[in-house]
């Protein structure tokens, strides 16, 4: 790969990134009872950690919320984080992998 090549690919998972972050911080917005939640492979969860399938072998886990949520409202507020994730998917299905075992947490200052 030529140099060109390289900066063009870095450019491109920069955009990518952000197009991640974005999203995310999109979540955060719309869920303000969110402090984190996990995207990950479904061969590493466990039935408790499990809160929905999301694309292919990638599982939304771990949510946190404070104050704590009742059944509905976590379940409304999984369904907004799943589908933001879904749309990131379907408008960059390259994002997957940088989706694939990360965390996220909400930023408090």
């Amino acid at each position: 790969m030529n140099r060109l090549q390289g900066r063009t690919g870095n450019a491109q998972r920069h955009r990518l990134e952000a197009d991640v972050a974005a999203h995310v911080e999109g979540v955060f917005e719309r869920c303000p009872a969110l402090h984190g939640f996990s995207v990950q492979p479904g061969g590493s969860l466990t039935r408790e950690r499990n809160a929905g399938h999301l694309a292919g072998d990638l599982f939304l886990s771990d949510l946190a919320f404070y104050p704590a949520q009742d059944a509905a409202q976590a379940a409304e507020q999984r369904d907004e984080i799943s589908a933001a994730l879904l749309e990131l998917v379907d408008e960059h299905p390259e994002a997957e992998p940088l989706l694939r075992g990360r965390t996220f947490a909400r930023c408090l200052h």
